[in-house]
C-alpha cells in the first residue's frame, strides 16, 4: 500500500506549507514577460521535490522497458522514461541557472514537517525486480500509479504558490498528463 502512503504523505505535505506560510507567492501569476530569475520558495521547493521524484521513478521506468511480459506496459515506461529524462534537464537547468540548490537546503530535516514525497525504495524495486510475467506487469503498473498519484498534489502546490511561468506551465503539462495518464494505468491493470 505505498501508494497510499504517499498520497496521505502529499496531500500532509501541502496542508503543512499551507498553515505553516513556507510557500511564498500567493496564487498571484507572474505576466507572461517574466524573467526566468523572478521565482520564489515555492518554484524552487516545487523543482527539487520534482527530482527527488523522478531519481526513483526513472529506475522503476527502467525496470518497466526491460521487464514487462506486456508490450503496451514496456512501450509506456519507455515512454514515460523519455518524457522523466526531458523533465529532469529542463529542471536541473532551470534550479542551476537561478544559483539554487538542485536537493532542498543544507539542513536535511528542513521540509521534515512537510512530509515530502514518499520514495519508491531499493526493497520495493528489488521485489518488483524478482517477479514475472503478467505479475510483474500488474505490480509495476500499481506501483506506478501509487508514484504518479502522489505527484499530484505537487503539481498544484505549484500552480497555486509559484510565481515562475514556466515552472507554472510545466506544473500544469504534468498535472494534465497525470489526470489523463492515472485511469489509463487503472485500465491497464484491469485489462
Amino acid at each position: 500500500m505505498a501508494w497510499r502512503r504517499a498520497v496521505v504523505a502529499v496531500v500532509a505535505a501541502v496542508a503543512v506549507l499551507a498553515l505553516a506560510g513556507c510557500a511564498e507567492g500567493g496564487g498571484t501569476a507572474a505576466p507572461a514577460a517574466a524573467k526566468p530569475a523572478d521565482h520564489n520558495a515555492t518554484d524552487v521547493m516545487f523543482l527539487q521535490m520534482m527530482l527527488a521524484h523522478h531519481e526513483p521513478v526513472a529506475k522503476l521506468l527502467d525496470l518497466g522497458a526491460r521487464q514487462a511480459s506486456r508490450p503496451e506496459v514496456a512501450a509506456l515506461a519507455r515512454e514515460l522514461a523519455a518524457t522523466t529524462a526531458e523533465e529532469t534537464a529542463t529542471i536541473t537547468g532551470w534550479l542551476e541557472s537561478w544559483g539554487e540548490p538542485l536537493t532542498s537546503d543544507a539542513h536535511p530535516d528542513a521540509h521534515a514537517a512537510h512530509g515530502g514525497l514518499p520514495l519508491l525504495d531499493d526493497a520495493e524495486l528489488a521485489a518488483l525486480a524478482a517477479r514475472t510475467g503478467a505479475d510483474f506487469d500488474t505490480a509495476f503498473l500499481n506501483m506506478l500509479i501509487g508514484h504518479e498519484h502522489g505527484a499530484v498534489e505537487l503539481m498544484r502546490m505549484e500552480t497555486a504558490g509559484g510565481r515562475h511561468p514556466d515552472a507554472k506551465a510545466l506544473a500544469t503539462r504534468i498535472d494534465a498528463a497525470l489526470r489523463d495518464r492515472i485511469p489509463l494505468l487503472l485500465r491497464m491493470v484491469a485489462g
